[in-house]
């Protein structure tokens, strides 16, 4: 069963969306997306890739809260998560489909700010207990 707070950043609409528009079962979408919040989480951590990305890109944050950050990456971060994962070319654009709607529906980020060799990643913080 997947963690509901792994998938806390992403609106039940856009995953049922995103599964329904590129015909991938709800679930496997929703599983590889809590694994790629969990791999972030756990390596190296959100922190220290937001850090990493921002050094790395320009305007990389395009926007955050408390618990969540929405960045703009280039396409060589979701090729390497999807390499890590073992996701297949068709479920990885899937998930990067439903991180880019979830940006885009964030009232506080601009669809400009994404450049054009960027590409929309949400990251979710974990939660101080």
């Amino acid at each position: 069963m997947t963690d509901p707070a792994l998938l806390a950043p992403f609106d039940d609409k856009v995953i049922r969306g995103v599964a329904e528009a590129n015909r991938v079962d709800e679930e496997q979408l929703r599983s590889a997306l809590a694994d790629h919040q969990r791999t972030m989480r756990e390596n190296p951590g959100v922190e220290d890739l937001v850090y990493e990305w921002r050094k790395r890109f320009d305007d990389a944050v395009l926007h955050r809260t408390p618990e969540t950050f929405f960045m703009a990456v280039r396409e060589s971060v979701w090729e390497e998560y999807g390499t890590y994962l073992g996701l297949d070319d068709y479920l990885l654009a899937a998930v990067v489909a439903v991180h880019q709607e979830q940006v885009l529906r964030e009232t506080a980020v601009e669809s400009s700010a994404i450049g054009d060799n960027a590409v929309a990643l949400v990251v979710s913080r974990p939660s101080a207990q």
